[in-house]
């Protein structure tokens, strides 16, 4: 196999992985890996579907193995459905489910339904991996069930605060390429991968969407 053939694989390889617009993160935790992040975005006319898998293995004494999923669809701009669970040692410890009404959207956390006052959501976190936000851009979280507000803390990077801690979010035209998590029990990062982020900063990645 020549060397032309290999890079010419290579490029259509990162060609193909854009084209279905997929973002794969490391997860670094004091330089070395304990994980990976994927984050998923399909565009099929009117309708958007983004997917966010974590998966992380890491020892504070014990070995934790710890997995975060978040499936959400949006129709014409307004978020009609999402799902999400966190599991630790393949235990669930939370499991959500929004669905759009009429008038509102209920939110089904371990089973206990809670109504949300909101006609529309527009905004989400797991947008916010695609396209660059704005100081105090509120995007809502099925997760906590509430929105949350991402304030701007430097050059393209903006900082998001939850109950769980801190994500600082850094983004390279237009694409979230860092995120630093911090948490009680750690402080990790998730590093958007080489490939990746040579494509990014060659704005060979469009972050472009119609809403």
């Amino acid at each position: 196999m020549n060397r032309q053939y290999i890079v010419s694989f290579f490029l259509l390889a990162v060609c193909l992985s854009l084209t279905g617009q997929e973002l794969l993160y490391d997860v670094i935790r004091n330089g070395s890996s304990m994980g990976v992040t994927k984050v998923e975005r399909r565009i099929v006319g009117d309708k958007t579907n983004y997917s966010l898998n974590t998966k992380t293995k890491f020892r504070i004494i014990f070995s934790f193995e710890v997995e975060y999923d978040l499936q959400e669809s949006f129709d014409r701009g307004v978020l009609f459905s999402g799902t999400g669970f966190n599991t630790l040692n393949d235990g669930i410890q939370n499991e959500t489910k929004l669905t759009k009404r009429q008038n509102d959207y209920e939110l089904v956390s371990d089973g206990i339904s809670t109504r949300i006052s909101e006609v529309e959501i527009k905004d989400s976190v797991s947008e916010i991996y695609f396209e660059e936000p704005f100081d105090q851009k509120k995007v809502f979280s099925a997760y906590f069930g509430r929105y949350l507000v991402l304030v701007k803390t430097g050059d393209h990077q903006y900082s998001l605060t939850s109950p769980d801690g801190t994500n600082v979010y850094t983004y390279e035209n237009g694409i979230c390429t860092r995120v630093v998590v911090t948490r009680d029990f750690a402080t990790f990062s998730q590093e958007l991968q080489p490939h990746l982020l040579s494509a990014v900063r060659s704005n060979k990645f469009s972050s472009s969407k119609t809403k």
